[in-house]
């Protein structure tokens, strides 16, 4: 999932976040709902989490949410679900069922790390919610059983969202391996275009085509029509590299990539280009060079956009693919 998909996952459980926020305050106000509510704690907790999930977050650009900002995000709401755990009863409050759609959340970005991390954050909030409860003198042990049932109920579905999210045990590391050593394999890409072709330029063009409906068969027309591509990280972003053009032929070359996506589906497309010697003197400056140009694509307004590194920084414009 790229930084469109990353986007769209966290705004739209951040939404559902606020529903569940809101139906919680109402929940704790009815008569059945016995255990004691910090009322005004409560609400102070609560409007952290919903000033967030409906304000900060869904005006944020789709370039910020990076898997790291999205676990960081995902770990903010276990913390303030953890503070309306406390403050509505601590060990017998029935909130806790708030976590269980976080981590499902997590899950749907498909990156087991995340989820392990957002487990990890859940599991230590919760617990520190529970602790001054089950310290209190004359806690019973029924109290002590939900409580450490409940933790189990949470880490085991973690865990299995984790396995889920991997999928075949195994199958990540080697995929994280593999996304490593096309990063590597691409470096070594322009390296060797540079040297070989020895001041003439060499265009670096880094596409996200967001969400495809068949990535392989993408990859494929890509390497048919423009020339080999080389995924990196997680989701379907990937590089080229392609040698002896000028600004109009790395342009036509990221065009075509991008068409390419549309044709499978893609409604976000962005790219990035850089080329050597003009933007960056070294093999590693030009990755990094296309990297920032692929950043400010998203910064454009459409579904589509294309940026130049060097030349639409210089004259402070950003283009569309039409």
């Amino acid at each position: 999932m790229g930084y469109p998909g990353n986007a769209r996952g966290l705004k739209a459980f951040s939404l559902l976040y606020v529903v569940l926020a809101a139906i919680s305050l109402l929940l704790v106000h009815a008569s059945s709902y016995d255990p004691p509510v910090s009322f005004i704690l409560l609400y102070l907790a609560a409007s952290v989490g919903i000033v967030v999930a409906g304000v900060v977050v869904p005006l944020l650009p789709a370039r910020q949410f990076t898997l790291g900002f999205c676990g960081g995000v995902y770990a903010l709401y276990a913390a303030v679900t953890a503070m309306m755990v406390f403050f509505t009863g601590g060990p017998s409050s029935e909130l806790y069922v708030m976590f269980f759609p976080l981590l499902l959340a997590a899950a749907l970005h498909g990156a087991w790390r995340v989820v392990l991390a957002v487990l990890v954050a859940t599991l230590f909030f919760y617990a520190l919610a529970m602790l001054p409860g089950l310290l209190e003198s004359g806690t019973g042990e029924e109290i002590s059983s939900s409580v450490f049932y409940r933790l189990g109920a949470l880490g085991l579905t973690g865990l299995f969202l984790t396995y889920a999210s991997r999928g075949i045990v195994g199958s990540a590391d080697g995929s994280e391996e593999a996304m490593e050593d096309e990063g590597a394999v691409l470096l070594e890409r322009v390296e060797g275009e540079i040297s070989s072709r020895r001041g003439v330029p060499v265009a670096v063009i880094l596409v996200d085509p967001g969400e495809v409906r068949d990535v392989d068969l993408l990859l494929d027309r890509v390497d048919a029509r423009i020339g080999e591509p080389f995924p990196l990280e997680d989701g379907y972003l990937f590089g080229l590299v392609v040698g002896g053009v000028d600004d109009g032929g790395a342009e036509s070359a990221a065009r075509r990539a991008l068409a390419a996506a549309s044709s499978l589906g893609a409604e976000e497309t962005r790219a990035g280009a850089a080329i050597y010697p003009r933007d960056a003197r070294s093999a590693e400056d030009l990755l990094l060079a296309a990297g920032r140009a692929l950043e400010a694509s998203f910064e454009v307004e459409g579904p589509s956009a294309i940026v130049m590194a060097g030349r639409d920084a210089q004259e402070g414009r950003y283009r569309a693919a039409r």
